[in-house]
């Protein structure tokens, strides 16, 4: 979670407290009559009152309260409302903004301050505030002048990118690119009255009090944007406006009309401003939420204005980005982040803003990006559509065939060669999602998992829709071999890792990626998916997260060039997760497979480092200690295997070596679904030999592991209770107390402890495990922003992507500080991504500058760090190239 200083959290408070927005909105529907000027002393301590409870209720007793009153005391003095004067914004603007030409971008060298500031208010009011100042100097800049500064400004207010240096996006969700302003302005900007936000029977209890809050914000938002679009000089209260029904309006003005209303007001005037924003809502202009707020600070800054219309003004950026934040995550987990945030009612609409979201992708001309999204959304419907805003990002027209509906007979020369190169910019990864709408068996998830394979394969291999004029005729075309399934290059399963475990979609990857499978005529060959699959994520333990990616790797069979989503279980030292986090929660049967899989590792490097030796005795102890709470040791009650076999009972499990347990948990890489349905038979078809590899032993009701795995989803299938595991960081002492006391489950709660041996052979188990994914070829996709806004980093110095692949690789000499057991021959490949940067706010080419600037902090020299972001940056666009695949293929 990203920290922040009091200072920050005060600008945040002030521009988007609810409480605060509360104060206003109740001043203004019922305004304190014959008060004269003590209405606004009186309404100008309240808020500072107000203010001071907000900081001190959101962040408890971590700051002092006396700094909380002098800090924001010099907010809110004495003239506030009645002044044209907002603090804070032209200290901020001067602190991380600047004027570069008709450019306006953040300073490079605050970089991490401005990433700071933007989870907390919308830097487009920085900028906003900024030009109505602007708008003021002598000379007055020209009408051209000013829309030509509006229209310009980039993405996030990044700097302008490079030609010549382009840049890879290879792990970024095509639902969390679209920007907070673009998809609050659907819903605040939205034509003809707005009904809000549409409640559901399917809706859970946190959905329906999340929508019942927000849609009396947003009609409070809309009522009073429509009382400000209507301002005109006005001199009257707005307060009489808001409580006459006869004058209150739930509908937008109409745009042209509203420019037309405006088109003789000076150059420069808050009317002026109004014009061209109601100009820019008609042409659908990417720009028009900066003209909005340009013409509110135009309007707050003139000088006859009433108090009362700046309360208007000032309630509205509060309610604003109050809820602009809503659509930011930051917070711990995963779980979090899908259930409150991705799945958030104002996010729903937010994967339907392709223009936006093309335009915060391919910044730069050369730019490319794989995007990702569930597997059932790649369609010719899909692609269509994203070739239009690929296309309109570009600025390239639409191509005219030479006479109707002969797209098919446009030749490759001229733009519609730059079309189509345009067209290559771009590739799909589709993903499979481990989060659960209800919990039930995994058995009948696989059911629908497999049925979304199978209906992927169908899909690629439809030639239905693809001969649209989009597409220039498709096939038909002569000109070309258009091959649309070569868009869809990769596999992924994403969401909530906590949720379903990579076994039950391992057998689905291998299956889909097989090779040598039969194409339609005519089809030239062409490589298999590559898999870019998100492990390490979140995770209850440092051993969970580590386990998962583990099994990533092995369920998966990865190969070279296959990549690991996020990963940070590789890379967060555990002793420093654990120290954050305090007690660890974690269910009995994940806690023994995390003890189980650390024992065969310590095995593995027991020859190699005495540590491994050290805590093996441990560990085993450990596992001994909870095995008799663990129901699927043995069969369920009335079970037909409990009669067969060779009469292994439960207490003999118990006793049994943690080798067995070992390789029972092997064997999940199989299918359990599929294997049910061979009726103990071997597997014939193509799918059963990909899903079900052990079938032999699993058939074999000899083999100890095997019967563990059968009777493990006996137990899963039943959904048996288990219980809690509480893990805690302690001394060998502690550790001993536990072994020393009668183990028992406390209601349903078992203790346990990680000694600092222990913690540090997972240090070193990590350094192992980088060598031997790097060996095999593997990469990591790093999401720095994304990590720090939802793990346990405070800032992206912390990011371990300085230990992956440090800028200075002397570190990783051997005894050095990213190879303190001698265990790494070198850093590991390592890409840089956005994942989310519209829930987390950034653009690529800000993750690059945000590292820059850590490494620089951690010590590195900027020419150093500089030339370690240039090689990733180039091993970017390696990645994006030797996975990609020519859709258009020149005959």
């Amino acid at each position: 979670m990203l920290n922040r200083s009091l200072t920050e959290h005060a600008t945040g408070g002030f521009y988007g407290s609810r409480r605060f927005a509360e104060r206003l909105w109740t001043e203004l529907v019922s305004p304190q009559q014959g008060m004269g000027q003590d209405r606004w002393q009186v309404l100008q301590g309240d808020c500072y009152q107000q203010l001071v409870d907000t900081l001190d209720e959101h962040y408890p007793r971590r700051f002092r309260l006396n700094d909380l009153r002098h800090l924001v005391e010099r907010a809110c003095d004495a003239r506030l409302f009645i002044e044209p004067k907002l603090p804070w914004l032209d200290e901020l603007f001067n602190q991380q903004l600047m004027r570069n030409g008709d450019m306006i971008c953040y300073r490079e060298t605050q970089v991490q301050a401005y990433a700071r500031l933007a989870a907390e208010l919308d830097p487009t009011l920085l900028v906003g505030w900024h030009l109505s100042g602007w708008l003021n100097e002598n000379p007055q800049p020209t009408a051209g002048d000013v829309c030509r500064v509006v229209s310009a400004q980039t993405p996030f207010f990044a700097p302008l990118p490079n030609p010549f240096l382009p840049h890879a996006e290879g792990h970024v969700h095509l639902g969390g690119v679209a920007t907070d302003s673009a998809v609050l302005g659907d819903y605040l900007l939205r034509a003809g009255d707005s009904d809000g936000l549409r409640s559901s029977d399917k809706d859970g209890v946190w959905l329906k009090n999340e929508k019942q809050y927000l849609n009396p914000q947003l009609k409070r938002m809309r009522q009073l944007l429509i009382q400000l679009l209507e301002h005109s000089g006005r001199e009257q209260d707005i307060s009489l406006q808001l409580n006459n029904p006869m004058v209150v309006k739930e509908r937008l003005p109409d745009w042209e009309l509203l420019a037309a209303s405006h088109a003789t007001a000076k150059v420069g005037s808050a009317p002026w401003v109004c014009g061209q924003f109601a100009q820019a809502m008609m042409r659908g202009c990417v720009n028009r939420w900066l003209w909005l707020l340009l013409y509110l600070c135009c309007l707050y800054r003139e000088p006859t204005l009433l108090p009362s219309w700046r309360v208007a003004i000032l309630c509205w950026l509060q309610m604003f980005n109050e809820l602009r934040r809503r659509l930011i995550m930051d917070g711990q987990g995963l779980t979090r982040f899908v259930e409150r945030y991705f799945q958030g009612p104002l996010r729903r609409n937010g994967a339907s803003l392709l223009q936006e979201n093309v335009r915060r992708l391919l910044v730069g001309r050369e730019d490319v990006a794989e995007v990702k999204a569930m597997i059932g959304t790649f369609s010719s419907n899909f692609a269509s559509k994203l070739a239009d805003a690929v296309a309109s990002n570009n600025r390239l027209h639409a191509i005219i065939p030479p006479y109707i509906f002969g797209e098919h007979e446009i030749s490759l020369e001229g733009s519609a060669g730059h079309y189509l190169r345009s067209m290559e910019r771009w590739h799909f990864c589709g993903h499979f999602s481990r989060t659960q709408r209800q919990k039930r068996a995994p058995g009948r998830e696989l059911e629908g998992l497999w049925k979304s394979a199978d209906d992927l394969l169908t899909g690629l291999s439809r030639q239905a829709g693809w001969t649209l004029p989009k597409f220039l005729g498709g096939q038909l075309n002569q000109h070309f071999q258009f091959h649309p399934a070569r868009w869809f290059r990769g596999l992924d399963v994403a969401g909530d890792e906590n949720d379903l475990r990579i076994e039950l979609f391992a057998p689905i990857l291998r299956w889909l990626r097989r090779g040598l499978v039969s194409r339609p005529d005519g089809e030239d060959a062409s490589s298999g998916f590559h898999l870019s699959i998100h492990a390490g994520e979140d995770y209850s333990h440092p051993l969970s997260g580590m386990r998962h990616i583990d099994e990533t790797v092995r369920f998966c069979e990865m190969r070279d060039g296959d990549r690991l989503g996020h990963a940070l279980a590789l890379g967060i030292d555990p002793a420093q997760w654990v120290a954050r986090q305090g007690e660890m929660m974690v269910p009995l049967d994940e806690h023994l497979d995390n003890l189980v899989w650390l024992w065969h590792y310590a095995t593995t490097l027991s020859s190699r480092l005495p540590l491994a030796q050290q805590v093996l005795p441990i560990i085993e102890r450990r596992i001994a200690r909870i095995l008799p709470f663990v129901p699927w040791l043995e069969p369920p009650e009335l079970d037909v295997d409990h009669q067969e076999g060779d009469g292994i009972s439960g207490s003999a499990f118990v006793a049994m070596p943690p080798s067995v347990l070992y390789r029972a948990w092997c064997l999940r890489r199989n299918c359990h679904h599929l294997w049910q349905k061979l009726y103990d038979d071997q597997p014939r078809t193509e799918r059963e030999r990909c899903a079900v590899p052990d079938a032999a032993v699993i058939n074999n009701l000899s083999d100890i592991a095997a019967r563990i795995y059968r009777y493990r989803h006996q137990h899963m299938a039943a959904m048996s209770k288990l219980p809690l595991v509480v893990v805690r960081m302690g001394s060998e002492w502690d550790g001993q107390a536990l072994y020393e006391q009668h183990c028992e489950s406390v209601l349903g709660v078992i203790n346990d402890v990680d000694t600092t041996q222990e913690l540090e052979f997972m240090h070193a188990l990590q350094d192992y495990l980088m060598d031997h994914y790097d060996d095999m070829g593997l990469i990591i996709e790093t999401n720095p922003t994304s990590n720090v806004y939802i793990a346990r980093l405070e800032n992206h110095s912390e990011h371990p992507i300085f230990r992956w692949s440090p800028p200075d690789e002397s570190l990783l000499s051997n005894g050095g500080k990213y190879n303190r057991y001698g265990l790494r021959r070198g850093p590991v490949r390592v890409l840089v991504n956005t994942d989310d940067p519209g829930i987390t706010p950034t653009t690529l080419r800000t993750e690059f500058t945000l590292l820059r600037e850590a490494a620089i902090s951690l010590g590195t020299a900027r020419t150093v760090a500089e030339e370690w972001l240039e090689r990733l940056r180039r091993y970017g666009i390696e990645q994006f190239h030797k996975n990609h695949l020519p859709v258009f293929d020149e005959k």
